[in-house]
């Protein structure tokens, strides 16, 4: 299935694109910030951002991946990204998000995980999810706990690169 366009009160979910580099580089994915707990490190060029977003646009009618560009409805500003992956390993999808640091503490991840695992339960017919925070990452612990996730157990995760490893914690969502 193509990776539809979503919407919640605030916020439009889109496919990403190309186009996107720009702006994705000079909010979030340049920012030592917001890169901090994610699995991909900090982007040290804009090259990196559109290599990522090529592999993004390849994937957007792929079955069992679906990422979103967050688009703020009143200004039309990209400000995150975020979306589900289905594992093998795991037998369900995961959740995954990154914001720009504007806009954290607003409610709006939370807001693009609820309309995102709608979808997955509604159109997709999932009905378990999982996701994992690094323990430092408190933010990201309160959306999860705000989505409805509960606390499984502790574990740990490295970066794409192999450079930073985290101790975490892992969270399932089970829906009836």
């Amino acid at each position: 299935m193509i990776t539809p366009i979503l919407e919640s009160k605030r916020i439009i979910l889109r496919p990403l694109s190309v186009n996107d580099a720009e702006d994705i580089y000079k909010k979030w994915t340049s920012d030592s910030e917001v890169a901090k707990f994610m699995i991909w490190d900090v982007h040290k060029s804009i090259n990196e951002t559109i290599e990522w977003l090529k592999m993004e646009v390849q994937n957007v009618d792929k079955e069992h991946h679906y990422i979103w560009g967050f688009v703020l409805k009143e200004t039309g500003e990209l400000f995150g990204s975020g979306g589900i992956n289905f594992k093998k390993e795991l037998g369900c999808y995961e959740l995954g998000y990154s914001i720009m640091k504007k806009y954290w503490g607003q409610g709006m991840t939370t807001e693009a995980g609820k309309v995102i695992l709608d979808f997955a339960l509604n159109t997709l017919g999932e009905k378990k999810f999982f996701c994992k925070h690094a323990v430092d990452n408190i933010g990201s612990k309160k959306v999860m706990t705000k989505l409805g996730f509960e606390y499984f157990k502790d574990s740990s995760y490295f970066s794409l690169s192999g450079e930073k490893h985290f101790l975490s914690k892992d969270y399932y969502l089970n829906c009836k």
